[in-house]
C-alpha cells in the first residue's frame, strides 16, 4: 500500500521528501507514480456556522414570500442551492437525484462569500436591515 502524507508541516517536511525520495523507484516498478500538492484550506469556522444559522434566523423572522414565512432550515436548504448549486446523483433507476451542496464543503473564504451572498439577497429581496 502506498503511504498518504495528508500534511506537510515545516517540522516534518524534510521526512515527507526523504519518504519520496526513498521509495519513488520502487513505485515507478509498480506503475506510474502521481504526487499531488496543494494548499490546505481552512474548513469554515465554528463562529461562521454560528453566523450563518443566526443569517438564517433572521430571514425566517423577517422575509415574507406570497405571504408566508419559512423556517431557517427551509431558508438552509433554499440557500444552498440557489447559491451553491447542486451534486446530481444517477439512480439505478436512471433518474437523476439533484441534491444541494452542503455548506460543510466550504472553506472559511469561500463561507464569508456565501454569508455576503446572503445578507445582499436578504437586503435586496425584503428589505432587511441585518443586525448581525
Amino acid at each position: 500500500m502506498t503511504p498518504v502524507v495528508r500534511f506537510i508541516t515545516p517540522e516534518n517536511r524534510r521526512a515527507v521528501f526523504k519518504l519520496l525520495y526513498k521509495n519513488s523507484e520502487k513505485w515507478l516498478l509498480q506503475g506510474d507514480l502521481q504526487i499531488i500538492v496543494a494548499l490546505k484550506k481552512s474548513r469554515r469556522t465554528i463562529e461562521q456556522n454560528k453566523r450563518l444559522w443566526a443569517l438564517y434566523g433572521e430571514l425566517a423572522a423577517n422575509a415574507w414570500v406570497n405571504g408566508q414565512q419559512f423556517s431557517p432550515d427551509i431558508w438552509h436548504e433554499y440557500l444552498k442551492a440557489h447559491f451553491l448549486g447542486y451534486n446530481e446523483t444517477v439512480l439505478p433507476n436512471g433518474e437523476v437525484l439533484k441534491t444541494p451542496i452542503s455548506t460543510t464543503t466550504l472553506n472559511t473564504a469561500e463561507m464569508t462569500d456565501y454569508q455576503n451572498k446572503i445578507q445582499a439577497y436578504g437586503s435586496q429581496e425584503f428589505g432587511i436591515e441585518w443586525s448581525i
